[in-house]
């Protein structure tokens, strides 16, 4: 029996339903507003005897039971009590002309799933409590048989304590204590958190006009596509209705919170396909950010009241809570709009910046930086393109001019022993195309693989790892040199760089800048190239800008420099010769 009730709860339609009422006028309106209702009921039966109903029950063939409280034989709640304890797995649905809450309350204590007046209904909300009603009791019996299992069944007691019934995304009160814990975490690391609130344009229409199973199938599409564009370390819920909130992990910049954002506006760009027909429905997006959001409620509060000011501009569909934020997630959006006719219009350009090897004068090491010359937007600094760039389809295009100008650079120089560093993504190493598109490219330009070295940032080459170390092994087989950019700034562990097959360390300026002032970062720095050094790498200083600051690093042991003081990054026309730019 028990296996009978999870099977008709799947489908919240009751094929037996028995209506206890003595009224003929009631039993005739219950009636026809159920043949009227989307319920698929093949049997509908009515007693008016409790006496009755309890030798009916005792057959075993009926799924929800519609209860008058005045009966002939037998009134008052505790007919809810006796048909509770007698039969524990049959939804019980108080129907009555009784408009008390303090009976309807006591009525929910004794056992039953839901209590309705008979002058306030219709089809729909009766055919809507014997579903959720349904629905209720299965979820009561899975808890009551997971409290009385062994300990290994506790998980997924508490996985039903903590995610949504619909969605099973995790709910509002799973939400509240993540967010505790993550501010916490941010707190202690001194990083920020982003906090994105969503909400359905149009949902309660949709509700209204096409009914709730329409809707509840929307909201678990939804809920399916944005843990489809969050990050594994990101936490999606609903709140509630059509209200969801993404919480990111730790940010080293708020700016990474924009290709989360924008994944989310993409995948709302495909519709969503029910049964009755494909929908439309798009979101209003609130962000706001921890420390400026200084505790869980305030956050909150700053997530949703940005909003609801992007729900009242539906041509913005985001809204930052902080101006700045605002400003930039804008030009985001410019330069991404821009990014692919810039490409077609060929706007971009690369310059080569002279790496210094004052322990070999005849071992020319250049890096190819983008430079983009916006027709729309004037110069945009490679901070802000870069970052667009990345995630994007241009990615590869751009390495691809990036290949072609080198290549024309090496030829000029007449030198075989040139050493091109390019600038990768992790997201385009990790693409299983990649691969085989970087050595085509190399072939077809005629550039040895042993002369190329590529360059990846730190951060996301360690968070993206287990992705790219086949992919990096695979060059490396090739005799193409890994360096890792904008090292030691505090995202790494050791044992990250110790697992990776990295040949150059390149110094994050942030470290190297007025190094010859700064004690504990010379103690820092001395401590990589030792390590470095160790693990056969070696290491490169970007960003030198004074002879102070070469001199120092070049005290403490660093291989190659790079920087203002030595060369300025030109464009490939100036660069036809060879120049020594070394000053020692």
């Amino acid at each position: 029996m028990v296996q009978r009730y999870l099977d008709v709860c799947c489908y919240y339609d009751p094929k037996n339903i028995l209506l206890l009422e003595d009224n003929y006028s009631d039993i005739e309106i219950i009636n026809q507003l159920i043949i009227q209702s989307s319920l698929s009921t093949s049997n509908f039966k009515n007693v008016k005897y409790f006496s009755d109903a309890l030798k009916e029950l005792d057959k075993g063939n009926y799924d929800i039971i519609l209860l008058d409280l005045n009966l002939p034989d037998s009134s008052g709640l505790e007919n809810v009590s006796v048909i509770n304890a007698r039969f524990p797995e049959l939804p019980i649905v108080v129907l009555t002309g009784i408009d008390d809450l303090k009976t309807a309350l006591e009525a929910l204590k004794m056992g039953a799933q839901d209590y309705l007046t008979k002058d306030q209904i219709n089809s729909d909300i009766l055919a809507r409590s014997i579903r959720y009603s349904i629905e209720r009791k299965n979820s009561e019996h899975l808890l009551k048989k997971a409290l009385e299992e062994s300990h290994s069944r506790y998980e997924q007691l508490e996985k039903i304590a903590k995610h949504d019934f619909l969605t099973q995304l995790p709910n509002r009160s799973y939400f509240e204590s993540v967010l505790h814990r993550n501010l916490h975490n941010a707190m202690l690391s001194g990083k920020a958190v982003a906090l994105l609130y969503l909400d359905l344009n149009g949902f309660k229409t949709i509700n209204d006009t096409l009914g709730h199973e329409v809707g509840d199938e929307l909201l678990k599409q939804v809920a399916q596509r944005l843990n489809d564009m969050v990050r594994s370390s990101d936490f999606v819920a609903r709140l509630g209705g059509d209200e969801f909130v993404v919480l990111t992990d730790l940010l080293d910049y708020r700016s990474e919170v924009f290709s989360l954002v924008n994944r989310i506006l993409k995948s709302f760009e495909q519709e969503f396909i029910t049964e009755q027909q494909a929908l439309t429905c798009q979101p209003s997006i609130g962000v706001a950010f921890y420390p400026e959001g200084p505790t869980p409620e305030i956050l909150v509060k700053q997530a949703d009241y940005a909003m609801y000011e992007a729900k009242e501009k539906r041509n913005v569909p985001v809204c930052f809570y902080t101006k700045k934020m605002r400003l930039q997630f804008s030009r985001t959006l410019q330069i991404q709009n821009e990014l692919y006719a810039a490409v077609q219009n060929n706007e971009f350009d690369v310059h080569f910046q002279k790496v210094i090897d004052p322990y070999n004068e005849h071992n020319l090491i250049y890096e190819a930086l983008l430079r983009w010359n916006s027709h729309l937007l004037g110069n945009i600094p490679p901070s802000e393109f870069i970052p667009v760039l990345e995630n994007g389809p241009m990615a590869d295009s751009l390495t691809m001019l990036a290949l072609e100008k080198s290549a024309q650079l090496m030829s000029n120089l007449a030198n075989s022993n040139v050493t091109i560093k390019i600038n990768i993504s992790a997201a385009q190493l990790s693409s299983p195309d990649f691969y085989n598109f970087l050595l085509r490219s190399l072939n077809k330009l005629n550039i040895p693989k042993t002369n190329l070295c590529i360059e990846l940032t730190e951060r996301e080459l360690v968070k993206n790892a287990d992705r790219c170390l086949n992919h990096i092994l695979m060059l490396k087989q090739h005799g193409i040199a890994i360096a890792l950019d904008d090292f030691g700034t505090g995202y790494s562990s050791l044992t990250n760089i110790i697992n990776l097959p990295i040949d150059y360390l390149k110094i994050d300026r942030i470290l190297i800048r007025d190094i010859d002032q700064n004690t504990p970062h010379q103690a820092l720095i001395a401590g990589i190239i030792e390590m470095a050094h160790r693990l056969n790498m070696k290491v490169s200083a970007e960003g030198i800008e004074s002879e102070p600051e070469y001199h120092v690093m070049q005290q403490l042991g660093c291989d190659l420099f790079q920087g203002f003081y030595f060369a300025r990054p030109e464009p490939l026309d100036s660069l036809t010769q060879p120049k020594e730019t070394c000053q020692d």
